[in-house]
């Protein structure tokens, strides 16, 4: 049987689930620090409420055959940035180097280039995060610099790497 990834809404009922995933330090580092560590019951509950208010974002839950697994967002960017949109990601430590990864990100594109009125999709990954970076390039992103020390995190400095992707709309 093939493995199934399904990009979803996340509900108050993955709140367990989606706290487990997350309190993961690994996870952390790579994470702004707006992501919380550890990360609560509580947390999972704020993190739901808020992506299905929010109109700035568009959040989904990563199933694999049907357990959540991990959160892949787009965020709307304001004003001149408009038609620009960036994306993250996490999955839980357990699933990675599984693809699922790379087919949230694919599902994501297409959604972008069928559904979403951007010619630009863009990610900000830590330099550190050789995996992040490497499921980009894979996907069609391409990296457009690196902006020295922009990143502080764990009491230091971090380059940060920006990649990006033309989308072809409809």
């Amino acid at each position: 049987m093939e493995d199934v990834i399904i990009l979803r809404k996340l509900s108050v009922h993955d709140t367990e689930v989606l706290s487990t995933l997350a309190n993961n330090r690994n996870i952390w580092n790579n994470m702004r620090d707006i992501f919380p560590h550890p990360y609560t019951i509580d947390d999972a509950k704020n993190f739901i409420a808020m992506v299905s208010k929010e109109d700035l974002q568009l959040t989904f839950g990563i199933d694999f055959n049907n357990q959540l697994v991990g959160v892949i967002s787009f965020i709307k960017q304001p004003d001149v940035y408009r038609k620009s949109i960036e994306i993250g990601f996490w999955i839980g430590e357990e699933y990675w180097k599984k693809g699922i990864t790379s087919t949230s990100i694919k599902k994501m594109i297409d959604y972008a280039e069928n559904s979403l009125d951007v010619n630009r999709i863009f990610a900000n990954v830590f330099e550190h995060n050789i995996a992040s970076m490497k499921v980009l390039k894979n996907n069609g992103f391409i990296e457009e610099g690196i902006s020295i020390d922009a990143v502080y995190k764990n009491n230091q400095f971090h380059n940060l790497h920006r990649f990006y992707l033309l989308v072809k709309n409809g």
